[in-house]
């Protein structure tokens, strides 16, 4: 398989199922991160000398983080997460329809339910958790065709296929990818960071979802999925449900 063919597979990963239950897990290194956010931004950006003393906001803490998240996908108004917080209990997010009248909201929009389970006030939260709980972010692997989709994102990378392996039960495709000379993002590719030397996408052979995207050779940053799960039958509640699900 060429890297042209895997990225053809990533971008029409949406077209290959009509559901989709994944378990996915977030880590990365608040130190590295902000470093590289601190080296490239100003020069990304075009930052005047004097706007570049200013200090750089950062989500991240001083040391390793992360979080695990269920995730469930019907179509654009049916969807459903569950974040696990960083001191105990779950964050639900879901839509449960479309929006018919504009009462809370923009007709068409999602019917959108958010409740915390087992868990304590917002105001109490890591400024990085709001990853964690962002519909982009959770749902960038399997919905790869999104805004900047992530075969648009690898593309300018110096690619190779470096064969198949088994990943969360699934067959997959390895694509490793390293800027070129003169190459350099043009943003911000969440869920990626700026300034790795090696970037990784790990492709299901058949439905072309991402089962891992990592950047940096140490996983500075990486979003894998864990467990997934396509076409399945959901529990008329699934995306109603104020309560945590059972997990089959």
């Amino acid at each position: 398989m060429q890297p042209e063919e895997v990225l053809e597979l990533i971008g029409s990963a949406p077209e290959r199922y009509d559901t989709v239950r994944a378990a996915l897990r977030y880590r990365g290194d608040g130190p590295t991160k902000k470093g590289i956010r601190e080296r490239i931004v100003p020069r990304a950006f075009q930052v005047s000398p004097r706007e570049a003393y200013k200090p750089i906001r950062h989500l991240e803490p001083e040391g390793s983080f992360g979080w695990r998240c269920r995730a469930w996908h019907a179509d654009q108004y049916h969807w459903r997460m569950e974040a696990e917080m960083p001191g105990g209990g779950v964050e639900i997010t879901a839509s449960k329809g479309r929006r018919r009248l504009p009462i809370g909201g923009p007709p068409g929009s999602g019917l959108v339910l958010n409740r915390r389970v087992g868990a304590g006030s917002r105001e109490d939260d890591p400024r990085w958790f709001m990853l964690a709980t962002d519909h982009y972010w959770t749902f960038y692997p399997l919905l790869t065709d999104e805004i900047c989709g992530i075969s648009y994102e690898l593309r300018p990378l110096d690619l190779r296929v470096e064969g198949t392996v088994m990943w969360a039960g699934r067959e997959a495709v390895r694509l490793r990818g390293v800027p070129g000379e003169d190459w350099d993002w043009g943003w911000d590719p969440d869920p990626l960071s700026w300034g790795a030397d090696e970037y990784e996408a790990v492709v299901d052979a058949e439905r072309g979802v991402l089962l891992r995207l990592a950047a940096g050779g140490e996983d500075f940053d990486a979003l894998e999925v864990e467990e997934i799960h396509f076409d399945e039958q959901f529990p008329e509640d699934t995306f109603a449900s104020r309560e945590p699900l059972p997990w089959p």
